[in-house]
């Protein structure tokens, strides 16, 4: 992937709060909506509770999917990003790293993470320090713009 193209692929990551996961385990696949954070190497990070069924998943096995993409109603409208790639919990200075990303995407979290306000909030806040963040870091990605033409795709591997 030339510096222009991943440029291109960061630009339209930021434009976008959530992503489709997509895990499996023991042939039995599953789909769950995340919020998500990018880096500039195009990683992937994701809060979530290891005991959610994707989470189990992730922790069987590492191979996962995601897609990144509104929704629209007009066939030439339809553009985003599908990622396949390895998944794992971050912590530590990665952990740190992904946090600050995550709440400079979503200041409304920040600003429930930093001061929650009342008994709900606080809860919401708890659980977030103590979930998991993850990182997808992909291996193969796909950018689809029918802009340019039905069925338009131009794909990278890392």
């Amino acid at each position: 992937m030339n510096k222009e193209d991943k440029v291109r692929v960061q630009k339209y990551l930021q434009q976008y709060s959530t992503l489709t996961l997509a895990t499996s385990q023991n042939d039995e696949p599953w789909a769950a909506t995340v919020f998500f954070a990018s880096d500039a190497d195009l990683n992937l990070y994701f809060v979530s509770d290891h005991r959610t069924h994707h989470g189990r998943d992730m922790a069987a096995n590492e191979k996962v999917a995601a897609t990144i993409n509104p929704d629209c109603d007009n066939w030439n409208d339809v553009h985003g990003v599908q990622v396949k790639g390895t998944v794992s919990v971050v912590d530590g200075m990665q952990r740190a790293k992904a946090l600050l990303l995550y709440l400079k995407k979503f200041p409304q979290i920040d600003q429930l993470y930093a001061k929650p306000s009342g008994e709900h909030e606080e809860t919401i806040a708890k659980r977030l320090k103590a979930a998991n963040f993850y990182c997808i870091k992909p291996e193969w990605l796909r950018f689809i713009d029918n802009a340019q033409g039905f069925g338009h795709r131009e794909e990278f591997e890392f």
